[in-house]
């Protein structure tokens, strides 16, 4: 009876003591959880960063950065489809990297995310791609339509499909690939040819590969204020064979609300919520088809 007595004060001691023994594996677990999830959490919030909205004119220029943060070069141009308001790709200059600076490189807008501490963009390529990458003297850029260099660059990255869905919708003349150097301020008429403005700029959302929507700058006959007014893509026609001809707003002036614009040295916080409402609601006056292009709002 005296041996049975001792049985459950022995077992209540061997827990205390694993208590006590386990206790610092459970402390130094629960110390690291934070790092853990401080690390998780990092990737998807550089990503929200991509997935602002932006000026087209302040990502041209913007230094690109590998993974481990070292200097690749800088956006040369964006390649948009003015037909769907796809963002297709970024063309790099990789400055004085030896052996590439007379070279240009196109890559999917879908390659690249946002550092975690500067505007800089990252250019998520493995360096075998990156160092295998095709490329154009900067001189003679490949054509925009139906270029085997643009088929190249599809195959290369594993997007050979794009090649040809962008063949068929090029055949059926639903697509028109531009520089977005050269569409801005590229010259707006009105459906009578005359003169009507500008544009000013091209709102894009890289982590969408989408024009959101441009922004006009129209003439004193249109707005005595001076003001800028943004538009939905789609409200612009790209004269058929004219790559290099004014575009044409085929929206009339009755229909545009001049209380809506700003001023040139005065541009809103293009992410304020507020304003991405008030933005939203002024594009949703245009036909569903001069909206095709404007997602994420």
């Amino acid at each position: 009876m005296k041996n049975a007595s001792l049985r459950p004060r022995s077992l209540a001691l061997l827990l205390s003591l694993a208590g006590v023994l386990t206790a610092p594996a459970v402390l130094a677990a629960e110390a690291v959880q934070p790092s853990q999830t401080s690390k998780a959490t990092a990737a998807p919030a550089a990503q929200g960063a991509l997935a602002r909205d932006a000026r087209a004119s302040q990502i041209i220029g913007r230094e690109v950065r590998d993974p481990n943060g070292a200097k690749l070069g800088e956006i040369n141009d964006l390649i948009v489809d003015l037909g769907s308001g796809r963002l297709q790709y970024a063309v790099l200059s990789f400055g004085g990297v030896a052996g590439l600076g007379d070279k240009l490189f196109a890559y999917p807008v879908n390659a690249f995310r946002t550092s975690t501490d500067s505007d800089d963009l990252v250019l998520t390529v493995d360096k075998n791609q990156l160092d295998a990458a095709p490329g154009f003297d900067k001189s003679r850029w490949p054509g925009l339509d139906a270029d085997a260099y643009w088929r190249d660059v599809d195959r290369h990255f594993g997007a050979a499909g794009r090649s040809s869905e962008r063949s068929s919708t090029a055949a059926a003349g639903g697509q028109r690939l531009m520089r977005m150097s050269q569409l801005l301020d590229k010259d707006v008429n009105d459906r009578q040819g005359a003169d009507a403005g500008e544009i000013e700029d091209v709102v894009v959302n890289m982590a969408q590969q989408r024009v959101h929507y441009v922004v006009l700058d129209f003439d004193k006959k249109w707005s005595p204020d001076d003001k800028l007014l943004a538009l939905p893509l789609t409200a612009l026609n790209a004269p058929a064979g004219k790559r290099d001809g004014d575009l044409v707003l085929n929206v009339p002036r009755e229909q545009l609300d001049m209380k809506r614009g700003f001023d040139e040295n005065a541009w809103p916080d293009l992410n304020d919520q507020a304003y991405r409402r008030e933005v939203g609601g002024w594009l949703d006056h245009f036909p569903a088809t001069s909206r095709s292009q404007e997602q994420g709002r």
